[in-house]
């Protein structure tokens, strides 16, 4: 996957993607130190210091993300990603994009997204409130109801 971008939103899609396994190459004439560190260490985050070239950026991807400061590169970047028959999201106009991400929330195994019609920090207010409620002790009880569930299978089986 590619993110094109390497600022605060560009870097967030980049670690999340990480997270979830992802082989990501970041572009973007300046990426944060942080990233940089990580990059040294980490075999599956590749760095390429330079501006957006076009479609051949895009070529080995399968999925886009279009991160940088600029509407008009993210919006050829999304043109380009809609021509290579890529998934691209373009995080200035979702709209534009093949694809939304959302403001997760994560405790144990509960996982819930949120979306807010295009408007990204209303979506991680909306999280983090969801996030006070369904918060590590949640987590716990629902990992004994699936136990419990598991167990009640058997014995029925």
């Amino acid at each position: 996957m590619v993110v094109v971008g390497a600022g605060e939103i560009g870097a967030r899609k980049a670690l999340a993607m990480l997270e979830s396994g992802a082989s990501v190459r970041v572009i973007a004439p300046h990426i944060s130190q942080p990233l940089a560190e990580l990059a040294a260490t980490n075999e599956r985050l590749f760095l390429i210091y330079r501006e957006y070239r076009g479609a051949s950026d895009l070529a080995d991807a399968q999925l886009v993300f279009a991160a940088t400061d600029s509407e008009s590169v993210n919006s050829r970047i999304a043109n380009d990603a809609h021509e290579l028959r890529r998934l691209v999201n373009v995080v200035s106009n979702g709209r534009e994009g093949s694809f939304m991400s959302m403001a997760i929330h994560r405790a144990g195994q509960l996982t819930i997204g949120v979306t807010a019609g295009g408007v990204p920090a209303e979506a991680a207010r909306i999280r983090d409130e969801i996030g006070r409620s369904y918060d590590a002790a949640y987590a716990a009880s629902l990992d004994k109801l699936a136990s419990l569930r598991r167990q009640a299978k058997e014995t029925i089986a």
